[in-house]
């Protein structure tokens, strides 16, 4: 006759065993995930750095093209115009629309800077007094809108880049 008491102690020892090598192979299991993760993770802080590298690029080509440079003029040119006459007949002219849409890029930019997309010491360091003097360029029709139009939010983000590359530009003065 076959001790039941023995084949339960083995079955028990071999249970044993089989936890035991259970719990190995989830350590083993749980650190092979881990490092796919981090592998995987790696990639895609990559893939978001090369993303906003590219982001960087494409507005420095922008900012930097020579149509820009002309556009920087021409609006110099009409804020002086419209300053100069209390803005009269400025609303919904072609003048009014191109100081939107140039404001548009310093303000996508601004945004993309407060928001982390874009580093703000990279534009800063690229564009510098392009983009305090573009903001002093803008500063009167920034004001009108504000003022008469009532958007009190307008070309906000370009206004908080400008004045975060002021105090950039300050600094970096300061350990020439």
């Amino acid at each position: 006759m076959v001790d039941f008491t023995d084949v339960l102690q083995i079955l028990n020892g071999v249970s044993a065993v089989a936890v035991l090598l259970g719990v190995v192979f989830v350590v083993f299991q749980l650190r092979q995930n881990n490092k796919i993760i981090q592998a995987s993770n790696r990639q895609v802080e990559a893939s978001v750095q090369q993303n906003k590298s590219s982001v960087v690029l494409s507005m420095v080509e922008r900012f930097t093209d020579d149509s820009f440079t002309i556009r920087r003029k021409t609006i110099r040119d009409i804020v002086k115009k419209y300053s100069g006459s209390n803005w009269e007949g400025f609303d919904d002219t072609s003048d009014d629309f191109e100081v939107r849409a140039f404001g548009s890029y310093y303000e996508f930019a601004g945004y993309l800077a407060r928001t982390g997309m874009v580093d703000p010491e990279i534009l800063q360091n690229v564009l510098g007094h392009r983009i305090t003097h573009d903001w002093e360029a803008m500063a009167a029709a920034v004001e009108y809108y504000r003022q008469h139009q009532r958007k009190k939010y307008i070309f906000a983000n370009f206004e908080w880049l400008a004045g975060e590359t002021q105090k950039f530009l300050q600094e970096k003065e300061k350990t020439l």
